[in-house]
């Protein structure tokens, strides 16, 4: 079975419309498509100008999907050259609704965009819990309170987004002033310092043997060519669940991380001018530097101070 669907001034033809990718009786192909051109007004905005990478579950999500970072796609979908070679990027509704013609249930994007690739606009931190449940998700949302607060003492501005997965991530826009690893280097001191008010539930090994049941406060979706789960994708589980930005007052009255699913409708979004807030990286890294005692260079002279 084969449906057109309209996004903006294309019409995208999606094959095999009727299958279904989330189990037996779950969503359709077409109701993936239907979505991804319903929630392109917010979705976009987000995610223009960054390389994007395509999770697809060919047989459903029943079956392992695989990820593609440079997929072969329709002329019309513009690219971004990369140090690994061309990607995608999504500039219009038609580019959502081909990815789930596709079977891309998620979709996964850089941290920086064009034009100053590897320059980021963002940090994000992954609180993931190991398990399931709603203890776990409490300990999750406790976390991301706690990185708002450090964020916070860094003159850094924090917004939060469930995965639809387990777990919350904490997305702090940044002027692009530093390269990805420096970028990297804040979130691990980020990360570093939340695990610090938890230790016997949080922490930051990267070892799953070293971390003893204990959530890892990840800070690895930062770094060069690091991807992380775009806003307002659908993750590859039962019923469909959507990663959704919330505001801060709403995370405090969510049960789980899947408590949205493609069935939702929403005309705001709470990552709307979050650019705006964008803070200075320099700033936060130097007062890094100076709560752990280390010369911080002069911004005049190149020079150590203190």
């Amino acid at each position: 079975m084969r449906t057109t669907v309209r996004a903006g001034r294309r019409k995208v033809e999606v094959r095999h419309s009727d299958k279904s990718l989330f189990g037996p009786d779950g969503a359709t192909k077409a109701d993936l498509a239907d979505y991804y051109a319903r929630i392109a007004p917010l979705m976009l905005p987000l995610i223009k100008g960054r390389p994007v990478a395509l999770e697809r579950y060919v047989d459903g999500i029943e079956s392992p999907g695989f990820l593609v970072q440079h997929p072969a796609h329709p002329k019309w979908v513009r690219t971004l050259w990369t140090a690994t070679g061309r990607m995608m990027e999504c500039h219009e509704a038609a580019t959502l609704v081909w990815c789930a013609d596709q079977d891309a249930i998620t979709l996964h994007s850089w941290s920086s965009r064009t034009p100053r690739l590897g320059v980021p606009d963002r940090m994000v931190i992954d609180l993931d819990p190991v398990e399931d449940g709603e203890e776990a998700f409490d300990s999750c949302r406790d976390a991301a309170w706690n990185v708002r607060e450090v964020l916070s003492e860094l003159g850094l501005a924090s917004y939060v987004m469930t995965t639809g997965s387990r777990g919350l991530h904490v997305h702090s826009p940044l002027r692009p002033e530093v390269e990805d690893m420096e970028v990297r280097r804040l979130a691990k001191a980020v990360a570093d310092r939340v695990a610090a008010r938890a230790p016997d539930e949080w922490t930051t090994r990267v070892r799953k043997a070293a971390r003893h049941g204990r959530m890892f406060v990840d800070y690895l979706r930062n770094g060069t060519g690091q991807l992380a789960v775009a806003p307002y994708s659908v993750r590859p589980r039962p019923g469909a669940p959507v990663a959704t930005p919330v505001t801060w007052e709403e995370l405090d009255q969510l049960s789980t991380s899947r408590d949205f699913t493609i069935e939702m409708e929403r005309e705001e979004c709470p990552f709307s001018g979050m650019r705006r807030h964008a803070r200075s990286p320099l700033r936060a890294l130097a007062q890094l530097d100076r709560d752990e005692g280390r010369a911080v260079p002069s911004p005049r002279t190149g020079q150590s101070e203190g």
